[in-house]
């Protein structure tokens, strides 16, 4: 029961980070992130376009083609050509459209990466007042290995997502499944938004996911605001970009404070083993 509590006390506590998180995004410390994510989304906005015209043009130009030379001396038929063109032109695009707000957000933690870390890394100078000179083989090995976590965190959350869909087929258990997607979503980026931090304690992969599951309650109130963003059918990937911010401030705050708490342990642990001995 104990463990329980733990858990939903620390749970608290991640959602909690957010409150100072926001309260320091909006300073003109740091109010200059926000505007890397609309950069990134007029980025993905523009290429995706340009990538839609380049593909979809000249098979456009072929349906219009095909149906005038099928269509001979018919002048209806030959504007049913226009027309045919014209709505796959209509419906590529729309597809596109859809499938930006679909895996939109997904792309946020992979692109902002390198921004994450350095928001993280000022974030705790902020609090704690230690500072990080910079460096470019720790930055680049910072930024590489941010894009690995997500990159892994997204691999092991769509493996759960089959799991868990195949499982949605059995009577009654297949309810629970929308509800278990949405909190493995919430571990899985809480561990990515965590790992900025903790990634300059010099652990190792395996040592971080030591780590996020010995604290898995904090972990996952971190990640609930940005799965909860996530569910948003219009806007997705820059209401996610903005979040995804105060999602990795709030991780600092949260790792930072449990350092603290950590710290501050120790010596009544050390006066009590010495009574003991």
């Amino acid at each position: 029961m104990s463990v329980d509590r733990n858990f939903f006390s620390e749970f608290g506590r991640g959602v909690k980070s957010y409150g100072l998180a926001f309260k320091m995004l909006f300073t003109a410390r740091f109010a200059y992130f926000m505007v890397f994510p609309v950069l990134a989304w007029l980025l993905f906005f523009l290429l995706g376009n340009f990538i839609v015209g380049w593909l979809g043009d000249p098979v456009e130009e072929w349906i219009s083609r095909s149906i005038r030379l099928l269509a001979g001396d018919i002048a209806w038929l030959q504007n049913a050509g226009a027309v045919a063109a014209f709505v796959f032109r209509v419906l590529l695009r729309f597809a596109y459209f859809m499938l930006f707000l679909a895996v939109g957000g997904y792309l946020v933690l992979i692109v902002l990466s390198p921004v994450f870390s350095w928001l993280s890394e000022r974030t705790e100078t902020a609090l704690t007042g230690k500072e990080y000179p910079f460096r470019f083989g720790r930055f680049l090995r910072e930024m590489l290995r941010g894009v690995l976590i997500a990159l892994r965190n997204t691999f092991f959350q769509l493996a759960v997502t089959v799991l868990l869909m195949i499982v949605s087929f059995i009577p009654l258990i297949g309810m629970l499944s929308p509800f278990l997607l949405f909190l493995s979503s919430a571990y899985f980026y809480g561990f990515s938004f965590v790992d900025y931090t903790i990634e300059r304690r010099y652990l190792l992969v395996r040592e971080s996911v030591g780590y996020v599951n010995r604290n898995i309650g904090f972990v996952m109130g971190i990640g609930l605001p940005f799965a909860a963003a996530l569910l948003l059918p219009w806007g997705q990937f820059l209401v996610c970009g903005f979040v995804s911010l105060a999602s990795v401030m709030a991780a600092t705050v949260a790792v930072c404070d449990s350092d603290r708490r950590q710290d501050a342990s120790l010596p009544a642990e050390k006066s009590q083993d010495s009574s003991n001995g």
